[in-house]
């Protein structure tokens, strides 16, 4: 209903103007667009006021002169799949009906990523590092093209959004302000893929991921409700509905810190989310956006210096719906950029807003050419425990990494243990205390701790980097030796100095 409440105040309006309501596309389309490339067929959509008229769509240009698409209006509102397009262009997309034409031209084909979250994934392109050294080299990516969704807001969902920046490319004077994630994203993917890069903008500085949940996603979980733009769905509706009908190829994310304040939430709304997502995309374009398209999402980085472990360690965990790592059982086809250790106190922006997007971005980029684009060869994760062996030790604990195959290159000491009086297998966070563990020795994949500060108490934990601000720039304790990627954080509260664990 509200759509068609939309449409018929849209025709009214027109009707003053020009007689009659002509035909419409959603505001997503203008010139200079990415739509998907082929296997998957982009999906067009919009309003038109004769109803049973047919809509028919063409793509033609750089010798490609496809069969023409047909489809009806029904209830004033039309949707229709194009052929497929290999990648490449510039073509023109013409949509003709009985009420009037409409043309797009510099059309290229290509994939169309979502980019989302909260004010992380805003940063601007003149916000980060070396900015202006960007700016001036993006220009060179003109198959790199970008829109963004306007802030807004609603308590229902809506079908159109106004698009504050149109389709554009990096030579336009607004590419400055645009998400410097988003945009380095597609900067640095395009030399790997050589075809064009749709990137579609949709974010909002200090939400909860439950403003961008649709309601069936918010049921699954159990939590408080929220008002303004961090209400629940309250973004979904506004600013995420609306793009529906899209035809993707793959999304990041970089969103959470307002979720920290409750992070025991935040795993099970991620997942809820992300399966809603990925259902409503398929549904609403037609089967074109895959069922289980790929999810790139950026782990919290540092927010202020000092060693307090704060609220940010039980968020990163959270992110990962608990496992650690991603793509897991929870998140599968997933991909996660590890940022701990891009911390950037001094930032204009305040340090919940590092600078070092360039770094970011290149960590999602390799996530997604392992896992969206089949390169198996790509590593795309830092180092991972796969056990802790006690060795018959009383004082030491080794810890494997990677089944043995990692490499480490050790910058630093991140590692504590939990020391229990009581307990014999498990840390209680309110009754134990966890210690300072040195590294004692390494090598290849392994690295051995102390666990002395225990003293006669037992070991029943381990945790590494478990702080809010874990290590000074690039210099956290764990790195693969080859792709030079940090270890996540990770924690155990369930392990016994006189055994063996084997994590993974």
């Amino acid at each position: 209903m509200a759509s068609l409440t939309w449409i018929g105040l849209l025709c009214v309006a027109l009707s003053f103007y020009y007689g009659e309501c002509a035909l419409l596309l959603n505001s997503y389309f203008s010139d200079h667009m990415v739509l998907q490339r082929a296997p998957q067929q982009a999906v067009l959509w919009g309003t038109a006021d004769t109803e049973g008229d047919i809509i028919t769509a063409k793509v033609t240009g750089q010798g490609s002169d496809s069969t023409p698409v047909t489809t009806k209006v029904t209830q004033g509102q039309w949707k229709v799949k194009l052929p497929a397009q290999n990648a490449g262009g510039p073509y023109i997309v013409n949509v003709h009906s009985h009420d009037g034409d409409v043309t797009f031209s510099d059309v290229l084909f290509g994939d169309v990523w979502l980019c989302s979250g909260q004010s992380n994934m805003g940063v601007k392109m003149n916000q980060i590092i070396n900015a202006s050294e960007e700016i001036k080299t993006a220009q060179s990516f003109p198959q790199v093209r970008f829109t963004r969704v306007n802030f807004t807001q609603s308590d229902t969902p809506q079908s159109s959004v106004f698009y504050n920046i149109p389709w554009t490319t990096p030579n336009n004077r607004v590419f400055e302000y645009f998400s410097s994630v988003c945009f380095l994203f597609g900067e640095y993917l395009h030399p790997h893929v050589n075809h064009p890069i749709g990137l579609v903008l949709s974010y909002w500085g200090g939400t909860l991921v439950e403003a961008w949940s649709p309601p069936q996603a918010i049921g699954q979980c159990q939590h408080r409700s929220k008002r303004g733009p961090r209400g629940d769905s309250i973004l979904w509706n506004a600013m995420i509905n609306p793009l529906l009908s899209t035809t993707l190829y793959g999304a990041i994310w970089y969103q959470g810190e307002s979720n920290s304040y409750h992070y025991d939430r935040y795993s099970c709304q991620i997942i809820a989310m992300l399966k809603e997502w990925r259902k409503q995309f398929h549904q609403q374009s037609l089967q074109q956006t895959s069922a289980n398209f790929p999810f790139g999402y950026v782990q919290l980085a540092p927010n202020a210096p000092g060693d307090a472990v704060g609220l940010f360690p039980e968020e990163r965990w959270a992110q990962t719906a608990n496992y650690g790592y991603s793509p897991n059982p929870a998140l599968p086809n997933t991909f996660m950029a590890v940022t701990m250790d891009l911390p950037d106190y001094d930032s204009p922006s305040g340090s919940i807003h590092p600078r070092y997007k360039q770094d970011v971005a290149k960590r999602l980029v390799l996530g997604a050419l392992n896992q969206a684009y089949g390169h198996s060869d790509v590593i795309f994760q830092g180092p991972f425990p796969t056990a802790i062996n006690a060795n018959g030790d009383p004082h030491e604990l080794t810890i494997e990494y990677d089944h043995g195959k990692t490499e480490l290159d050790v910058r630093s000491n991140g590692f504590e243990v939990c020391c229990s009086v009581l307990n014999t297998t498990h840390c209680d966070d309110v009754l134990d205390t966890w210690v300072d563990a040195p590294i004692s020795r390494t090598s290849g994949s392994l690295v051995t701790i102390s666990t002395s500060g225990c003293g006669s108490r037992h070991v029943v934990g381990m945790r590494y980097e478990w702080r809010t601000s874990p290590c000074d720039l690039k210099l956290c304790s764990l790195y693969g030796k080859t792709s030079g990627l940090p270890a996540p954080p990770y924690i155990t509260r369930s392990i016994s100095e006189h055994n063996s664990a084997i994590i993974g």
